[in-house]
C-alpha cells in the first residue's frame, strides 16, 4: 500500500470541515473580500471561540478588547487565518483519536512548538509571508496521526522497533514501505493545500533532496530539530502533568551540556535555509514567549 493509496482509501474520515475548505479556496481568490471570510467564521461556533481568543492573546499584542469577528479577521489576516482553520481543522479530524501508545498532547506540543520556531525562522531567513511556515511547522507530523490512527496494528511493531533503538522513519518504512512525512503529504494533496507545503512535510527528514521549496524544508526540518531537543531536556516529565516548564524557560537549553539534535543539523542544511546556528537561542526564545497560550488556544490543554 502507499500513502496516497491509505488516503484515498478514507477519504470521508479524512475530509476537512466544510468551512475550512471554504476558507482555503477563498484564500486562493486575489478579488475575496475580508467580509466573506468574516462570514464563513461566523458559521462555525468553534472557530469564532478560538479565533477571538488568539486574537485577544498576547500571541497578538492587540490593544484593546476585540470582540467582533470581522475586526479579528482583519486584525488576523487571511495567512494567519489560514493557519488557525487548518489547525482546527487537523484537530477536528484527528479529534476522536486515542491509542494507548501514543501521547496526543505531546504530539500537539511538540507540533506548535516547531511551527513558533519555524515562523521565527523564516522571518530571519526573510521568508516572504513567513506565517507559512508556522503552517509547515504545524503539520509537518501529520503523518503520524494518520498511521497511529489508520493501522494501529502497524503502529505497534512500528513502536517495537523504535523502542529496540532504530529510527522513526527506518521503522515505519520497514513496517509500512513508506513514513510519517510521506503520509503526511499525501493527506496535504488530499485537502489540496499548496504544493511547497505538501514538498516541506514529505521531505523535512531530508531537505538536501527537496526538488522545490527548499528554504521552507531546511527551515522546517531546523525547527523540527530545535524542537525535539528542546522536548528532550525533560524526558522524564509525565506529559499530562509538567508545567512545560523546559518548553517555556530558553535558558533550560543554554544550560544543557549536549545538544545532538541541534549539533546533527549539517553547515549543507543550514546554508539552504540562509541562516545559521547562531540563530537557535532567538528562535527558542520566540517559541517560548507564545508557546503556553497558542497551545492552549488550539489544543485546548485539560
Amino acid at each position: 500500500m502507499s500513502p496516497r493509496e491509505l488516503v484515498q482509501g478514507n477519504v470521508q474520515l479524512l475530509s476537512l470541515p466544510e468551512v475550512c475548505l471554504r476558507i482555503q479556496q477563498l484564500a486562493d481568490d486575489p478579488y475575496a473580500d475580508i467580509s466573506e471570510f468574516a462570514q464563513l467564521v461566523a458559521q462555525d461556533p468553534a472557530l469564532t471561540t478560538r479565533l477571538l481568543k488568539l486574537v485577544n492573546s498576547a500571541y497578538f499584542g492587540c490593544s484593546g478588547r476585540v470582540d467582533t469577528i470581522s475586526r479579528a479577521v482583519n486584525l488576523v489576516g487571511i495567512a494567519e487565518l489560514r493557519n488557525i482553520t487548518l489547525a482546527m481543522a487537523a484537530l477536528e479530524v484527528f479529534g476522536g483519536f486515542e491509542h494507548e501508545h501514543f501521547d496526543l498532547l505531546g504530539y500537539w506540543r511538540h507540533s506548535v512548538y516547531t511551527a513558533l520556531t519555524a515562523r521565527c525562522l523564516a522571518r530571519r531567513a526573510g521568508v516572504l509571508h513567513a506565517e507559512r511556515l508556522f503552517t509547515a511547522g504545524l503539520l509537518h507530523d501529520i503523518g503520524r496521526l494518520l498511521i497511529f490512527n489508520l493501522l494501529p496494528e502497524s503502529a505497534a511493531r512500528i513502536r517495537q522497533r523504535t523502542d529496540q533503538g532504530m529510527d522513526t522513519c527506518e521503522a515505519e518504512r520497514a513496517e509500512l514501505g513508506f513514513d510519517h512525512a510521506e503520509a503526511g503529504s499525501a493527506l496535504l494533496e488530499l485537502w489540496r493545500l499548496p504544493k511547497e507545503l505538501c514538498v516541506t512535510v514529505a521531505l523535512h527528514h531530508a531537505p538536501e533532496t527537496a526538488p522545490a521549496a527548499r528554504l521552507e524544508t531546511a527551515a522546517v526540518h531546523i525547527a523540527n530539530q530545535i524542537a525535539r531537543q528542546v522536548g528532550a531536556l525533560a524526558p522524564d516529565e509525565k506529559p499530562r502533568s509538567d508545567p512545560f516548564s523546559a518548553w517555556t524557560d530558553p535558558a533550560a537549553l543554554a544550560a544543557a551540556e549536549t545538544l545532538p539534535h541541534i549539533d546533527a543539523i549539517t553547515a549543507t542544511i543550514w546554508s539552504q535555509a540562509g541562516l545559521a546556528p547562531a540563530v537557535v537561542g532567538e528562535a527558542v526564545a520566540a517559541a517560548a514567549h507564545d508557546f503556553d497560550e497558542v497551545l492552549d488556544i488550539l489544543y485546548s490543554v485539560p
